[in-house]
């Protein structure tokens, strides 16, 4: 898997050596109870099971100045579209630290030409992810419940969608006119929902 570096982050392969604070960071109830799939408690025994990647997926470590903040990366649905992920430790939120490394993330994934957009979801209480997929560029198509490890339970949540005709643009900083509600409606039908 390749290394990305951005303006303020680096994006590479998660470590062995990550588990320890991998299982802190993500094992913060603020942190686990706003994912889908992050238990609570979270132990490094856990972490490892996160550190390689199942196929179709993409995992990258997010680091700031050498130290390991969070994580992104996104999975290959049967559809081929990309569901994107992603979380931060508390100490990083509201820096934007999220958004810039989404953004490499889909910037990465549109190298396969076959990828026909991405997919997220983000909870309903979770508003900071659906900022995050805002500014990229992301539109709610949907509402479901989703089950959350961390919770125990199902959670209301917000599916949204961006196809990659509109990420490649918006990732070339041009300016883009509201997408047809009737291409949205396509969307939902290859994800599955």
């Amino acid at each position: 898997m390749v290394r990305i570096e951005t303006e303020r982050l680096t994006l590479r392969p998660f470590r062995s050596t990550d588990a320890g604070e991998f299982s802190r960071l993500a094992g913060d109830w603020a942190v686990a109870s706003m994912t889908s799939d992050i238990p609570f408690p979270f132990s490094r025994r856990q972490a490892f099971g996160w550190l390689t990647p199942m196929r179709g997926e993409v995992r990258f470590a997010i680091e700031r100045d050498g130290q390991l903040i969070g994580g992104a990366g996104f999975y290959r649905r049967v559809t081929g579209a990309a569901e994107l992920g992603f979380w931060l430790g508390r100490a990083w939120w509201g820096r934007g630290f999220a958004t810039e490394a989404a953004r490499a993330v889909l910037r990465e994934g549109l190298k396969n030409p076959r990828l026909p957009g991405y997919s997220s979801a983000h909870f309903v209480d979770n508003l900071a992810s659906g900022r995050v997929l805002s500014k990229l560029g992301f539109e709610p198509v949907a509402r479901a419940r989703i089950a959350c490890s961390a919770r125990g339970c199902d959670v209301e949540a917000i599916t949204c969608c961006l196809d990659r005709r509109e990420a490649q643009q918006r990732l070339e900083g041009v300016v883009l006119k509201e997408a047809p509600r009737s291409r949205w409606r396509v969307w939902l039908d290859r994800l599955e929902l």
